[in-house]
């Protein structure tokens, strides 16, 4: 059993060279809430830091944007100072090791959308140069990601009336084609994915007949942009496929393991398709493409031993009344037992294929308010309001299947979060020395849990306090703050704190930043 350990050293400022300790904390000062602030991974183990400055340029016509190049130890190699127009926002980026494509959209301002819709910036890593193009795209498209293979981007975009176009543009010369992907029926494109030792990108559609959900189609594509696989998996009665995640198996054959989701069969508009996660999730759905056959295995919540702890307290109450009212009858059926999750994630564990999905709750009060006549004459009028106090993180579903697509154990691990306004991850799994690690930020603080390849817990939740740059910082407040796997046993968490400090300079500053921590 391993631990994690943080260490904190001096903090390296935009703008200084590489000093001889090796910091683990990196910060950019956050001049309004409004400021777009991303890092995307290049490599194995390297960074760019993307940020938008409060500076524009002298013609006061485009926001400068630093693109700070780290190492592993967050040290920073470069930084080049790129114009952007107003009113662009960072979308989405991705990475294949040699080049890096940054997508920023318009936010809707009309002046801006009169000359483009989004802007790339791509990063050569071997040569060091950058390099920006733009394009508009169709009236109220909307774009789903940006993924990168062999030096191609590749654009998913859906427009107004649901069906999708993918974009493949070559970051050498920024010639680009477009497709339209054609299944049979209407469709939505729901996800795409990028795999550098498959050399290829799979997209997952959505389909629809009549504005009913009736299957998913997942389509393989070249990095030039050559179709060369297209599977289908039709939905089973009153459920279907819902948030998935996608990779190949040794034999190069594709494999999906999504949630199975409740359908009611009602029409649906297909405009916001992929935002929507208020579905509720019964089961997992394990498929394997072979010479383009599904071969899937089914397994239902309600089925598995362990899943009353990924439940809360009221919803473990209501499934044990729920049974207890089942074993009088004659032919007792176990209700279900359902999860509202975020996008999955899946990593290798050894010989297994470990499903990872965060459960959340959205939480609602009501409240009583009280109309009354001109003069108050009259008697008051009740009217009741239903206010959204936010989302609950509160459990990590943890399933780890063999190579055949078999259950072989399920865990959960408990992060109870104070409510939050906006859905985005909240942990992140690694297997690191032959056991898997399960760790969340929360209030400048690190909760983590480790378990065996039998799914046995190696130790209750741990908490360590995330080390500050100044021995005196305190953080005052927290928002956004996620974590991701980098590198080996190394994990990032980044986010925005503001950090109250009366021995520095600066009493209060607000900052974005990088932490490294490493499972030893």
């Amino acid at each position: 059993m391993k631990n994690l350990f943080l260490i904190a050293f001096l903090f390296l400022s935009t703008w200084a060279s590489a000093q001889q300790v090796e910091p683990v904390r990196y910060e950019v000062d956050r001049w309004s809430k409004e400021q777009d602030c991303h890092f995307q991974s290049v490599g194995l183990s390297d960074g760019i830091m993307v940020y938008e400055t409060d500076r524009i340029n002298k013609e006061k016509q485009h926001r400068l944007w630093n693109f700070a190049c780290l190492d592993s130890s967050l040290y920073e190699t470069r930084s080049d100072l790129i114009p952007l127009p107003e009113k662009l926002k960072y979308f989405d980026s991705d990475s294949d090791g040699r080049y890096t494509a940054f997508l920023f959209v318009n936010d809707g301002n009309k002046k801006a959308a009169d000359t483009l819709d989004f802007l790339v910036v791509s990063f050569n890593q071997k040569e060091g140069t950058y390099k920006t193009f733009w394009n508009k795209w169709p009236e109220k498209s909307v774009p789903l990601s940006v993924k990168v293979v062999d030096g191609t981007m590749m654009l998913a975009l859906n427009n107004k009336n649901g069906n999708g176009s993918l974009s493949f543009y070559d970051l050498t010369s920024n010639a680009y084609r477009t497709i339209n992907p054609s299944p049979s029926t209407s469709f939505v494109l729901f996800q795409a994915e990028a795999f550098s030792k498959e050399h290829c990108f799979v997209v997952a559609a959505k389909e629809f007949e009549n504005k009913r959900f009736v299957s998913t189609s997942f389509m393989v594509y070249s990095s030039t942009g050559q179709l060369q696989g297209s599977y289908r998996y039709e939905n089973i009665p009153n459920a279907a496929l819902g948030r998935m995640g996608l990779r190949f198996d040794g034999g190069h054959n594709l494999v999906v393991i999504g949630t199975l989701e409740r359908e009611t069969g009602r029409k649906v508009n297909l405009q916001g398709v992929t935002e929507d996660f208020d579905k509720e999730s019964v089961g997992v759905v394990w498929v394997r493409f072979v010479s383009g056959t599904p071969d899937s295995h089914i397994y239902l919540f309600k089925d598995m031993p362990e899943i009353e702890h990924a439940l809360t307290a009221s919803d473990r109450v209501r499934v044990r009344e729920e049974r207890l009212k089942n074993q009088k009858k004659d032919n007792p059926t176990r209700g279900e037992i359902a999860f509202q999750f975020l996008s999955p994630r899946i990593t290798d564990f050894g010989d297994l294929t470990v499903f990872a999905a965060e459960a959340f709750m959205p939480y609602y009060h009501t409240e009583t308010r009280m109309s009354y006549g001109y003069y108050g004459y009259y008697g008051g009028y009740p009217s009741i309001y239903t206010v959204f106090d936010g989302y609950d993180f509160f459990s990590e579903v943890l399933l780890a299947f063999d190579q055949e697509g078999r259950l072989q154990w399920q865990q959960s691990v408990k992060f109870d979060n104070e409510l939050t306004f906006d859905l985005f991850p909240h942990a992140a799994e690694g297997a690191c020395y032959g056991e898997l690690v399960v760790a969340s930020p929360y209030r400048n603080r690190l909760r983590y849990a480790a378990f065996d390849a039998q799914g046995q817990p190696l130790m209750h939740l741990q908490e360590e306090k995330l080390a500050p740059i100044h021995g005196a910082d305190y953080v005052d407040d927290e928002y956004f703050a996620q974590m991701a796997r980098w590198y080996g046993s190394r994990f990032l968490i980044f986010g925005s704190q503001i950090i109250q400090n009366s021995a520095q300079p600066k009493a209060r500053r607000t900052v974005y930043y990088l932490q490294k921590v490493q499972y030893d």
